[in-house]
């Protein structure tokens, strides 16, 4: 199951990293990257991260010390859900060996890389005062499915449009009238917004089948607003945190 894209190439660095922050970066490849309640993390001992001045950031966002069972286990919000800034579970772009550059960890089913690269850059490498520059290659499982990365300056060129990418990666998903009244129905009438097998149907017996119509073509729009909630006008409908 899943899919496995190929990289090739180094992000070049216009300076060597600094031992501690080569360090958080791999740890935070390392790391699932899961949604936490800070309020528990607040004393747990997470020395690569702060050798690097960062604190436990939104739902922990920048916490890497999973060893410490008792209480990381703990603070879990969501297993299966990363903190809402984040794109992804996994990251798996990490420094070099020489700590010169970025590269691919070489680890299978890397999700969300272009998003996860804007992560970085926005994040640790440009707050930290490096700039960015380079070109990796990519190959899918299917022939078909190649293509390039081309940063500058901490600017990803190529593919076009990555900081508008990070953002749908963590936003609500932005629906229609017709769809955001649907949701309100549904969830009035006790029905799950994570029911996507039914949602079609459901939409249709309530009587708001031009959500329907919209739905069924939209259906990747629909699954991503399962995770991260449906929008309309500055409103937001969010489903409960489950274990999926």
């Amino acid at each position: 199951m899943g899919y496995t894209t190929i990289f090739d190439g180094i992000f070049h660095l216009n300076k060597q990293l600094l031992e501690r922050e080569t360090l958080y970066l791999l740890e935070f490849a390392r790391t699932r990257r899961m949604k936490r309640n800070p309020a528990i993390l607040q004393n747990v001992p997470d020395a690569a991260r702060t050798a690097v001045g960062l604190p436990l950031g939104e739902e922990a966002c920048y916490f890497v010390n999973e060893s410490w069972d008792e209480y990381s286990e703990d603070s879990i919000i969501n297993y299966n859900r990363p903190p809402k800034t984040q794109p992804g579970l996994w990251c798996k772009w990490i420094p070099t060996s020489d700590s010169r550059g970025i590269q691919w960890s070489g680890v299978e089913k890397f999700y969300d890389y272009v998003e996860w690269l804007q992560y970085l850059i926005e994040n640790f490498i440009e707050p930290w005062g490096y700039a960015l520059r380079g070109e990796v290659n990519w190959q899918g499982e299917r022939e078909e499915d190649v293509g390039m990365i081309w940063v500058e300056n901490n600017v990803i060129i190529l593919p076009e449009g990555a900081e508008e990418l990070l953002r749908y990666a963590v936003s609500p998903v932005s629906v229609p009238k017709v769809v955001w009244d649907c949701l309100e129905a549904v969830e009035a009438a006790g029905k799950p917004l994570t029911d996507w097998y039914g949602i079609i149907d459901r939409a249709v017996e309530l009587g708001h089948g031009e959500a329907a119509l919209w739905i069924k073509p939209n259906m990747d729009k629909y699954l991503d607003g399962w995770e991260r909630g449906f929008e309309f006008e500055g409103k937001v409908i969010k489903m409960t945190d489950i274990e999926i």
